[in-house]
């Protein structure tokens, strides 16, 4: 009897189990995701504003331009102007504005010099009919132009002077997220000065009051207009702060200007690399300017002379916050944000003109430096920078010790 009740209880404990599995009902529904995907074409727009009409735009910006009438100076802040400006589009392709800017430093014997420059211009967007009816664009003012326009700068070099200016300029402006901008252009122009002489004339003997001229330009800022904000717009997206960097080469964008009596560029490379996943970093960069001065006197020979100036520096740089931004998940680990640290550099000066004397040629110092630099778009970047060092080499009594540059530019990340 106990074998039966136990071989019972053997099968109907499995018979029971299924029985009540079946008894239970299975239901299955779909919920659906509230995360809307973008497109790349999507997250395109976002960024760049593609798709924003605009009509009216205010403008704030850092402008980057060769100035032919600073001398090679270790002092960089002369080639960066600070300006305003306003831009109106009268149609889908044409659009007319006005700029005011201005800069300002000190020469070698720490004299003011600097100029306020105004001008006025029309614009072709010459492919933005295309991209409206293609329909990647709207009207409004990212695109590739070619633009007239004339201005004139007021100055003070060696003395006060006026110059006016014509010219026709090819250029590209991009405008991204919702109020910044950034502006490349290569301009084409006829200059005169109109006191009659340019303002080196005094010791130099430059007795041409006009002459063509070649420059480029690199403008980036803020700009606030008649657009409805895009708040789909993600910051990442510009700044890369989710990407990993170890280590980078960068190559400041070069500044030129061309004529028949002056040459004038700027050009640097730099490359950066982390010390482990800390946020320390070493930084090396070698910046390059150079002067060219034609003259003639009557029927004498022509006589041309030249200015070069190589700065390599070396500094060891510390980014603020960035290991809790890290932590945190705000950033990735990499080579934006603001840093210091000890810097040293080391100046070589040649000089064939009437700037180099009373400077001195050569500079090995050391001090320290601080700045900010920021990733844009995976490929530019943007720094500013203030860096201070005192003299090791004996030097003449009136030259000062120290040597410091305030420098704010853009570049390329290669």
């Amino acid at each position: 009897m106990k074998k039966l009740i136990s071989l019972f209880l053997l099968f109907a404990v499995p018979f029971h189990d299924v029985s009540a599995q079946d008894s239970i009902r299975v239901t299955f529904s779909e919920v659906q995701d509230t995360i809307v995907k973008q497109r790349f074409i999507d997250r395109h727009e976002n960024v760049f504003m593609t798709k924003v009409p605009t009509r009216h735009m205010f403008k704030i910006s850092l402008t980057f331009a060769p100035n032919n009438l600073f001398s090679v100076e270790n002092n960089a802040v002369q080639t960066t102007s600070y300006g305003l400006g306003y831009e109106y589009k009268i149609s889908p392709a044409f659009s007319a504005g006005t700029d005011i800017f201005f800069n300002s430093g000190r020469d070698g014997s720490n004299n003011y010099v600097g100029a306020i420059n105004g001008n006025i211009y029309g614009r072709w967007y010459y492919d933005m009919k295309n991209r409206i009816e293609k329909g990647v664009s709207v009207n409004n003012f990212t695109g590739n132009y070619i633009a007239l326009f004339a201005g004139k700068r007021w100055g003070k070099s060696e003395s006060a002077y006026q110059l006016a200016m014509i010219g026709i300029e090819f250029g590209m402006q991009r405008r991204f997220l919702n109020n910044g901008r950034i502006e490349f252009a290569l301009a084409a122009s006829y200059q005169k000065y109109l006191d009659g002489h340019y303002p080196v004339q005094l010791s130099y003997g430059v007795v041409r009051a006009s002459d063509f001229a070649i420059e480029s330009r690199t403008s980036m800022g803020l700009a606030f207009g008649d657009w409805k904000r895009n708040n789909q717009t993600v910051l990442c997206e510009v700044l890369r702060c989710d990407e990993f960097v170890q280590q980078q080469w960068t190559l400041l964008w070069p500044k030129i200007y061309l004529s028949s009596r002056f040459i004038q560029g700027t050009v640097g490379l730099a490359y950066e690399r982390k010390l482990g996943s800390s946020p320390v970093s070493v930084h090396t960069q070698v910046i390059t300017d150079y002067l060219r001065i034609a003259s003639k006197y009557g029927l004498q020979a022509r006589i041309v002379s030249n200015d070069v100036q190589v700065w390599p520096s070396l500094q060891l740089r510390y980014y603020l916050n960035q290991k809790q931004a890290v932590r945190t998940g705000y950033q990735a680990s990499n080579l934006s944000g603001v840093y210091f640290g000890p810097h040293s550099d080391f100046v070589f000066y040649r000089s064939e003109t009437i700037f180099g004397e009373g400077r001195p040629k050569r500079h090995l110092g050391i001090g320290a430096a601080a700045g900010f630099q920021q990733t844009l778009f995976k490929k530019a970047y943007v720094h500013f920078s203030l860096n201070t060092s005192y003299n090791l080499l004996s030097q003449q009594p009136h030259v000062k010790p120290w040597l410091t540059a305030i420098r704010a530019g853009f570049g390329l990340i290669l």
